[in-house]
């Protein structure tokens, strides 16, 4: 289940609703989560620190006051006359003195350092410039709707000719500024080419309004797409063109009966000579030499796909729209067949304003049922030929999955593949010389006690062999295979921490590759240096920071792209990689390359909360790591709301320490609640030890580490109101929302708020739920725990919300209805539903994404008002 809920695609999506604040008299200004740096004026995070200032001052005249009109009442020969008089007066008072404190007359005098302030500028430190915590105003639904609180980065992306020497490296990359794109270079800050005049074309006397898609490594053509029409969550159709970038011409990619048809992507061979395309999932190559078209497949259809993936192999396996692999030198490429012919079919309904509902009819794997048969095959450009690479006497069966292909060691093609659980892995190697190919490496994930997915593309490394991610001592690592019939590796990483998404970049001049790795904190994405040897590994970023980092390389080496993502203020440089610094005046000078200044100042007005790193041992041992929202003016001394954020997937991670303000932060802001996320076992970031929790056992884990985690914070806080505890979550988050909600049984949780939830992981597709769960023949937890099965429990929970979409392709609507029909057999009344029709797994169709965010604010908020108490 690729998430698509929470963070970068949900939070943008919110709008503000006017609320009743619940604020106290007495003030309390967050000092712990971030503190200065007196050396470089940085923004510091000292996750351990859990010290508060308690404000106990005041004026406390009144209560003297209050004794003088008491004595004054009692009088025996006044008290008749005077007592209705004194008692408007007491009442006015009152009301008097609850304005005064609210007016912010009991203020405290200290001033709050913000986490959002930018951790470049000296002037983001200065307390004179923050707006008095009185004048700041509630962070809205609409403000982040609109971006108020985005830092949007830098669109850039490095281009060129794949595998040039350190020197010939001129850090060549695209920038987009609105609807147009510049070519520049990091060896020349005045290199500016603009590549085309107007971002439209004018064909057969139609205008075409165009976006650019990727250039060729020779920098002289563009491909470009107009009319672009989504499909799933990564695939489009689109009409495709070329631009010659010097001449200024645009012609068609694809032309058909003097007509331009859609086609499902396209895209240049590595050295850009060549351009190949899908149309109606057969395979297309176009020579931009001699303008020679060729088809090399024949026989796609609605069941045969050849290099577009279906729909569960771009969803769960190659996060992709495309199966195509190229040969470096432009001789092969390889390309996966899907068979869809014996695959399910799962009809979605959409309404729209036609008198009958029109059905389409999606190829949809679920657990148990036939998958797509794949097969993989190499088209030789020299003799116009395709071959399949065999698959004799393999263990993995014929519905084995292929995750990965690479091309290594001139014309050999590594394929990774798994049978169909994602428990078994053989890495084959096809010689396109020889046309044979060989299984020269297998593991069985019981090892380590988990399963096969991706973390980062395999690399091949210029001059020979290749590196790939594997599994050693439960963490996982980079390992370097000499060749790409190598069995045994030579390990480059290892350590109690994992190496996230493989390799970042490398300079083949010293041998010296770039990666990301959490360094021991699942909350961290650090930036390392090694030699391809496994000497010299180096943090390039100050470990003792809880930090996120994200890193692109240019194609020789020589320049970066690194992005620091939080949890201050976001902003990015290039830089030199063999001068990396972490240099705060470097990053202050590239401020103009996103919105962070603006962002910065726009936080000023508002009442942001403060976040804190926290980890919570259970009564086991196992530690579950927690961040935790609190409003801008916390005070310990008050009872708050609750709500407990969670996602809960295997391998997934909801926490990070990214710089972050969205529906989560507004409703704080707003609603003067606490948030807490949490990560239970099974999640990632944290080595195998603990994601492998979760195998097996979809469903087990996740409730009971929510539930003791809440528990044990609200037994060392004194802040939380426990008539008023709610969580909530979307898609996986929403199956582990109602989970919780039936294992807690209304106990620790009151209220639940689940979007688009999984509620039987047998109605949900086959490779990610078997990848985790296994066959459902071999294994009884899909009935006894993976399933929202004892739904009597839900009649001791206050009230809960359910919302879906009735088009959602990923996580069917019928999950949710058959969860509906259990709770009318067993009587469940206390819940609410809406459904957005025709609205897929984002809920965004007419309006929807609006609507679903307003009406799980207003919804919360009227839980916390106690609106939903004997409903």
């Amino acid at each position: 289940m690729a998430r698509s809920t929470d963070m970068d695609r949900l939070d943008a999506d919110i709008e503000l609703q006017n609320q009743t604040s619940r604020r106290n008299s007495f003030q309390l200004e967050e000092l712990n989560n971030f503190a200065i740096d007196d050396d470089d004026a940085d923004l510091v995070y000292h996750p351990n620190s859990h010290n508060r200032l308690n404000n106990v001052t005041g004026d406390l005249s009144g209560i003297s006051f209050y004794h003088r009109i008491h004595h004054f009442l009692s009088l025996p020969k006044t008290r008749r006359k005077i007592s209705i008089f004194g008692i408007i007066l007491f009442i006015v008072w009152i009301v008097l003195l609850v304005t005064f404190a609210h007016s912010g007359a009991f203020q405290n005098g200290n001033k709050t350092v913000y986490p959002g302030q930018n951790s470049t500028s000296s002037e983001s430190t200065d307390e004179s410039a923050l707006k008095d915590p009185q004048e700041r105003i509630p962070m809205t639904l609409q403000d982040s709707r609109t971006g108020t609180f985005s830092v949007f980065s830098y669109d850039l992306e490095f281009v060129g000719i794949p595998g040039l020497s350190y020197e010939e490296d001129q850090g060549y990359y695209l920038h987009r500024s609105g609807s147009y794109h510049f070519l520049k270079k990091a060896s020349d800050s005045e290199f500016n080419k603009k590549l085309y005049d107007k971002p439209e074309v004018e064909y057969n006397g139609r205008s075409y309004r165009f976006s650019l898609v990727s250039l060729n490594s020779d920098l002289n053509k563009a491909l470009l797409v107009s009319e672009a029409e989504p499909q799933w969550r990564y695939s489009s159709y689109g009409v495709y063109w070329i631009l010659d970038t010097d001449s200024g011409a645009i012609t068609p990619v694809f032309e058909k009966d003097n007509k331009l048809p859609k086609i499902s992507f396209a895209e240049f061979s590595p050295r850009g000579r060549y351009v190949i395309f899908v149309f109606e999932n057969n395979i297309y190559l176009l020579d931009l030499k001699t303008r020679e078209q060729t088809q090399i497949t024949n026989d796609g259809s609605s069941s045969i796909l050849n290099g577009k993936p279906d729909w569960v192999y771009e969803e769960e396996v190659l996060s992709s729209d495309r199966a195509i692999s190229w040969c470096q030198d432009e001789s092969h490429f390889s390309f996966i067949k899907f068979d869809d012919t014996d695959v399910p079919v799962h009809d979605l309904e959409f309404f729209r304003d036609s008198t009958y509902p029109v059905t389409e009819k999606l190829k949809y794997p679920k657990p148990g049922y036939n998958n797509p048969i794949v097969s993989v095959y190499v088209y030789s450009l020299k003799y116009k030929s395709t071959q399949e690479v065999s698959h004799d006497n393999s263990r993995l069966g014929s519905d084995y999955v292929v995750y990965q292909m690479a091309w290594s060691d001139g014309e050999k093609l590594l394929i990774k593949e798994t049978d169909r659980t994602s428990r078994l892995v053989d890495i084959r190697v096809y010689d396109s010389e020889n046309k044979k190919s060989t299984v020269v490496r297998s593991f069985d994930t019981k090892e380590y006690d988990g399963w096969y997915t991706n973390n980062g593309d395999i690399f091949v490394v210029p001059g020979g062999g290749y590196i790939d991610t594997v599994v050693y001592n439960h963490h996982d690592h980079l390992a370097y295979f000499r060749s790409a019939i190598d069995s045994e590796p030579k390990m480059i990483t290892k350590g109690d921490w994992d190496v996230i998404d493989g390799v970042a970049g490398y300079n083949p001049t010293n041998k010296l590759l770039y990666f990301i790795g959490t360094a021991g904190n699942a909350l961290e994405r650090h930036i390392f240096s090694v030699k391809l040897d496994g000497e010299d590994l180096k943090n390039l970023t100050n470990t003792e920071n809880v930090s996120t980092y994200r890193l692109s390389v240019s194609s020789g080496g020589q320049y970066g792209f690194v992005q620091y993502k939080g949890p201050a203020l976001p902003t990015d440089k290039i830089i030199e990689m063999e001068n990396f610094t972490e240099d705060k005046e470097e990053y202050a000078q590239s401020k103009n390359l996103n919105t962070a200044s603006m962002v910065e100042e726009a936080l000023k007005r508002y009442q942001v909360p403060s976040k804190e790193y926290k980890t919570v041992t259970l009564e086991d041992g196992t530690k579950i790591d927690v961040i935790e929202v609190k409003p801008f003016d916390f005070n310990p001394e008050n009872k708050y709301p609750l709500l407990v954020s969670v996602y809960g997937g295997p391998g997934a991670q909801k926490l990070s320490s990214l710089f972050n303000y969205g529906f989560e932060e507004v409703l704080v802001s707003n609603l003067e609640i606490v948030v807490w996320y949490i990560d239970p076992r099974g999640t990632g970031g944290r080595g195998w030890k603990y994601k492998s929790f979760a195998k097996d056992k979809i469903g087990y884990w996740e409730p009971r580490d929510i539930v003791e985690a809440t528990q044990r914070l609200i037994e060392t806080t004194d802040y939380i109101d426990m008539d008023l505890t709610a969580i909530w979550g979307w898609s996986y988050g929403g199956f582990t929302t109602l989970k919780t909600l039936e294992y807690d049984s209304g106990t620790t949780f009151k209220y639940g708020m689940a979007v688009a939830p999984v509620t039987n992981w047998l109605l949900y597709d086959s490779i990610y739920t078997e990848r985790y769960m296994g066959k459902p023949a071999d294994n009884e937890n899909y009935q006894s725990m993976s399933k929202i099965s004892d739904v009597d429990k839900f009649k001791q929970v206050t009230r809960f919300l359910i919302m879906h979409g009735t088009a959602d392709d990923n996580v069917h609507f019928q999950n949710t209805l058959q969860l509906l029909d259990a709770f009318d057999k067993k009587g469940v009344e206390n819940y609410d539903m809406h459904v957005f029709p025709d609205s897929n797994h984002n809920i965004n169709h007419n309006n929807a994404n609006k609507i679903v965010y307003d009406k799980l604010f207003k919804w919360l908020e009227a839980a916390f008002e106690k609106k939903w108490v004997n409903f």
